[in-house]
């Protein structure tokens, strides 16, 4: 899948990118984990403000494991959502990829007796 998604970044770019921009996969990683981070936070079973503090931890460390600093991430998403085709690109990847990982929990569940 992560093939795919890279074949269909690489293709029909015209416009010179900044040096300082994550790529779209860059952008599809953080994503995928921040959406990761956000089940893990809302799941905890504790309280809305708390559960927000537990994201805002996972957040800062998503970004460690990464190596990118936040604000880098914020200009290199405002630039995407500035090019509409190219931020759904990066979404609709996302989406796959979450869409994979739930039917494979789903699976494992489904085999645990």
């Amino acid at each position: 899948m992560l093939a795919v998604t890279l074949i269909v970044f690489s293709c029909g770019e015209n416009e010179k990118d900044p040096e300082w921009l994550l790529s779209e996969s860059e952008m599809v990683e953080l994503l995928l984990d921040f959406r990761l981070a956000e089940g893990r936070a809302t799941n905890l079973g504790i309280n809305e403000d708390s559960a927000v503090v537990v994201f805002k931890a996972l957040e800062r460390n998503v970004f460690k494991v990464h190596q990118v600093d936040s604000s880098v991430y914020k200009e290199s998403y405002q630039y995407y959502i500035l090019r509409p085709e190219r931020a759904m690109v990066i979404f609709d990847a996302v989406l796959d990829s979450l869409n994979v990982i739930q039917k494979r929990a789903l699976a494992a569940t489904k085999k645990t007796p």
